[in-house]
């Protein structure tokens, strides 16, 4: 009975913070003048950026995938990494820990290797993503924050000696004492255990994924002629993805649009901003939704049944 509450609970809650987070905006809002910022230039101009955000972002993904599980068989390639990607998109809109737990499955049935090569692959990618996003934020940040150029260097110096002496901590030999139960976090394992030169090219792909993310959503941002300085635009959007991360909204639908408000209120009214949100957040999950059904096709019922599983 206790686990039946908690499988209704963990399925539920995410959808209830969403309707409950946008019906909270939408109450407070002006519904025809979000309506309104909605026309045929919006089209014209997200469509294809969206598309080109898709394939750009799919293939770094697969390539992230393929890099990390260099042993797995000849038959998997980068087409067939790109396809397993896909096919874990439909349980990620569930749920992003689900949508993770679907793909380590998924590749382990694909590659033959064992689950917890394919969980630490899939694990590692995630984490080295929150490191990348962490790392641009503070960095972006500094610079909207600080108007003088010497202070600003100081701060980027700083963010990128942190990040390193993090990543220097966490593969110190020996024990860490009080700190050693930090970086035994299963989170941070794989930034631990990677060889140095594979490490750097994944921050490098997850770099460039984050550049492609930024680029596509700074496309929302064109589309409604919405104005925002650069600093502000790239910090802003990251923080927007954290939040949009965090497993209690379905992909993160009400949460990231109640964050786009709040960082851009200086510059655009709150109806154009709550409707550039709205598009972008359907857009994506409409294109991830069809790659999803189109390219993956039989890999996306495998893919919901390993979600389960990992449920």
């Amino acid at each position: 009975m206790k686990t039946g509450w908690r499988n209704i609970l963990q399925k539920g809650l995410p959808l209830a913070v969403s309707a409950s987070v946008l019906l909270w905006l939408l109450r407070d809002a002006d519904l025809r003048a979000v309506a309104a910022a909605i026309d045929a230039r919006v089209a014209k101009v997200m469509i294809p950026a969206l598309l080109i955000f898709g394939v750009v972002s799919l293939a770094i993904e697969a390539l992230s995938i393929r890099r990390l599980l260099p042993d797995a068989p000849p038959g998997f390639d980068l087409a067939t990494a790109a396809r397993v990607k896909c096919a874990s998109y439909l349980p990620g809109v569930i749920h992003y820990a689900i949508g993770i737990g679907g793909l380590a499955l998924l590749l382990r049935r694909r590659t033959g290797l064992p689950l917890a090569r394919t969980a630490s692959a899939v694990v590692l990618i995630a984490s080295t993503d929150l490191v990348v996003v962490l790392g641009a934020a503070a960095t972006a940040t500094a610079f909207a924050e600080v108007p003088q150029p010497g202070f600003r260097f100081g701060l980027v110096a700083g963010v990128i000696f942190g990040l390193v002496g993090f990543l220097a901590l966490l593969r110190v030999p020996g024990s860490l004492g009080a700190l050693e139960r930090v970086r035994r976090i299963a989170l941070l394992d794989g930034l631990r255990r990677v060889p140095l030169p594979r490490l750097a090219e994944l921050l490098l792909l997850r770099g460039s994924f984050a550049a492609c993310f930024i680029a596509g959503c700074a496309s929302a941002f064109a589309a409604f002629q919405i104005s925002a300085p650069p600093s502000l635009l790239i910090s802003g959007i990251l923080l927007v993805a954290l939040v949009a991360a965090l497993p209690i909204a379905v992909s993160g639908l009400g949460t990231s649009q109640a964050a786009f408000v709040f960082l851009f209120a200086d510059v655009a009214p709150a109806e154009r901003i709550l409707a550039m949100s709205l598009v972008l957040s359907f857009g994506i999950l409409s294109l991830r939704a069809a790659m999803g059904l189109v390219f993956a096709r039989e890999l996306t019922r495998e893919a919901f049944e390993d979600a389960r599983a990992a449920a």
